[in-house]
This record gives C-alpha cells, sequence and structure tokens, in this order.
C-alpha cells in the first residue's frame, strides 16, 4: 500500500464524546499538533460533521445509552467505509482494543488500510468497575475475544503504560509496539510561581466507583483527628457522586470534606497549586495522566499501586504507591506524607524532574510520527 508521502491521511476512530460547540484550548493545542505531520480525520460521538482545530470531525449521537453502543458501531461502521473511499483515508486508529476495535479491524478487512490500535486500559476488566453487568463472566469472555481479533490483525499497537504493554502482549505479542502517554498539556501546569502548601488533600478526577474515592474517603476518616486543619478536597462530578455523599455523612466527614463538582482546566490548576498531595486510588488505571499534572505542579504523589500509576510513581522517592482497594494501606501513607510536610516537598520537588523529562507535548507527537511511519 502507498502512503501519501507528503502527509498521511488519518482517521481517529472511537466511542469518544466531543462537543465541539464548545472550544477547548487542550483539543486545540493537541489537534493542531498532529496536523503538523498527518491530515486529521475523526469518526467519533456527537453531533455534526465539521472541520475544527485544523481535523475534520465526522460525529454520530449517542442513543439510548449503554444499550445503543451496538447501533451505533453499526452506523460508524457504514459511515467510516464512506469515509475512507470518499477521503482516501491511508491508515485508521482504533482507540480501544474492544468494540472500537471490532469496528476498525473490519474496516481494516473491507478496504485494506493499515490498521493501528490503541491500549489505553484494561478493557477486560475495567468495564465491571464501572457499573454492576449482568452475565459478567460472558461478557468478560466477549471483550477478551473482541481484543484479540482487533490486536492480532493490527499492524501496530499503541500502548500508554508498562501494564496496557503487557496486557496487550498476551494478545499479540510478535506486533510491533509504540509506548507513548496520552495528550496532556504540560506547559499550562510548568509555571513554577505561586505554588503553595495549603492543608489540602487532593483528588482529580471522574467520580466512578472505579475511581476508588470510596477508600480514600475512608482513608480520610481514620486520619482526620491526628490532621485536623486538613480538608479532603474531590474534584470531579459523575454517577457515583450520591453514594460518596452518603458515605461522606456515614464517616462523620462531611464537616473536612468539599465536592466541588466539575471544574475546568483553571480551577484543577488552581487546586494542584496550592493542594499538599495528590491522590489517585483507582481500581484500576492505565497511566494516570492527573499524577503527571500534579508531579508538574511539584506536590507529592499517592496512589494504588495498579495498571500505569507505578509508571509515574516511584515508590519513596516522588510519591508513594498503596495497595489498591486497601482504605488502611492508604490511610497509613497519607499519615506519612502530613507528618513529614518538608519531605513531601522534596518529593514534589523530585516528581517534577522525574516527569517533565519523561513526558511532554513534543514527545506525544514524536510518538504518533513514529507510529504513522512505515
Amino acid at each position: 500500500m502507498v502512503i501519501n508521502a507528503h502527509r498521511p491521511k488519518v482517521l481517529f476512530f472511537g466511542l469518544t464524546d466531543y462537543d465541539l460547540a464548545v472550544d477547548n484550548a487542550v483539543l486545540a493545542k493537541k489537534f493542531i499538533g498532529l496536523g503538523r505531520d498527518m491530515e486529521v480525520f475523526v469518526l467519533a460521538r456527537g453531533r455534526g460533521q465539521t472541520k475544527k482545530y485544523g481535523a475534520r470531525f465526522f460525529l454520530i449521537p449517542k442513543i439510548f445509552g449503554k444499550i445503543g453502543v451496538p447501533l451505533w458501531l453499526l452506523r460508524a461502521l457504514i459511515l467510516g467505509n464512506q469515509i475512507i473511499k470518499q477521503e482516501k483515508i491511508d491508515i485508521l486508529i482504533a482507540q480501544s482494543p474492544a468494540w472500537d476495535g471490532l469496528v476498525a479491524a473490519l474496516l481494516k478487512i473491507f478496504t485494506g488500510r493499515k490498521l493501528v490500535v490503541e491500549v489505553h486500559g484494561d478493557w477486560v476488566s475495567a468495564p465491571f468497575y464501572y457499573h454492576r453487568i449482568p452475565l459478567a463472566g460472558l461478557i468478560r469472555k466477549v471483550l477478551e475475544k473482541l481484543g484479540q481479533f482487533s490486536l492480532r490483525r493490527a499492524d501496530k499497537i499503541r500502548v500508554i503504560s508498562s501494564a496496557t504493554e503487557k496486557q496487550a502482549r498476551q494478545y499479540a505479542p510478535d506486533k510491533p509496539f509504540c509506548k507513548f502517554p496520552t495528550f496532556t498539556d504540560l506547559d499550562i501546569f510548568a509555571d513554577k510561581t505561586a505554588i503553595s502548601y495549603e492543608p489540602i488533600i487532593l483528588y482529580v478526577g471522574w467520580l466512578y466507583r472505579l475511581k476508588g474515592v470510596q477508600f480514600l474517603l475512608a482513608a480520610f476518616a481514620s486520619i482526620k483527628n491526628r490532621f485536623p486543619a486538613y480538608k479532603l478536597v474531590v474534584a470531579g462530578d459523575g454517577p457515583y457522586r450520591p453514594e460518596l455523599e452518603k458515605l461522606a455523612h456515614k464517616l462523620q466527614i462531611s464537616g473536612q470534606l468539599e465536592f466541588t463538582g466539575h471544574l475546568l482546566l483553571s480551577g484543577v490548576k488552581d487546586l494542584m497549586r496550592r493542594a499538599s498531595v495528590i491522590v489517585l486510588p483507582s481500581l484500576s488505571e492505565g497511566l494516570g495522566r492527573v499524577l503527571i499534572e500534579g508531579a508538574m505542579s511539584r506536590k507529592s504523589l499517592i496512589g494504588s499501586n495498579v495498571g500505569g500509576i507505578p509508571d509515574i510513581i516511584q515508590d519513596g522517592e516522588n510519591g508513594l504507591l498503596f495497595r489498591p482497594g486497601d482504605e488502611f494501606d492508604l490511610a497509613e501513607k497519607l499519615e506519612m506524607i502530613l507528618s513529614n510536610p518538608e519531605g513531601a516537598k522534596e518529593m514534589g520537588e523530585k516528581g517534577r524532574a522525574i516527569v517533565s523529562g519523561r513526558f511532554s507535548n513534543e514527545k506525544f507527537f514524536a510518538g504518533y510520527r513514529a507510529l504513522i511511519a512505515d
């Protein structure tokens, strides 16, 4: 297959939701940067067909929630085939191995285009941490087979961490792999001024059971009397918030706990610059982008020893790892950080040096250059 010698045409395919009616500076930087090396086309969820951030978006609305996913995938298969032929697409990039990967692999079979499958997390087990799913054993086997089907038909596989690489290699050990993280606009967090260390323990992210915030609340409840000046700030929103609010009331920590709801990136940046420690207690995590942002903000980190989190936290150097789902171990690690503020600051300085040396916008774009190269 001959690929455009100037800039290959690349179709990103996935179940990501886009709201293009709202300007997003991070998306703009990402897609404009990618556009230096490729013509970018995006087939995803949302409304309308338009050009924005230098990319062409083909968005299909989602309907009927989760049960509408098969219908969306069928429509995406038909539209994707049309886009490939009309726009003369060179490369397909599926943004997960399971449902996205299935459709992209079928499109490769139909059109003969080059296929890249990306692995951003544990596609087999992670869904069961989000929701209680009936027929779990059967669904797990289906997800495993879907991932195997797409990965074995990929020309290249992109992973974002050591954990995602280990999982993907079980199904396609002989395929070429490229490893680089998801896009994180580190420039936003690079400013060294106005950094403070207020008595704030900070979680940033979606509120799903998978994120393990319930263990953070329980751990905080067990240490709050020894550190009465500290409060726990949970920045983000999601369907699990009502359960967490009930748990907070039961644990009698509401007076030292703040749920901020959804925040703009500027609000997240402000909180990170003020917090003393950033905590990510996930039960499953492909990498943990919020930890990268926290490290760039010169803050010590605490994370569960799962997935890609150990790729960011070097235990005892820039933060501490705890056993996933173990609120007692998490409480112990929180106490270690809060009782030694100078040591925590030193961890934060080390973390910034570690992260800035390994992650950058340019390394992200260089990763994609390598990914689409012959």
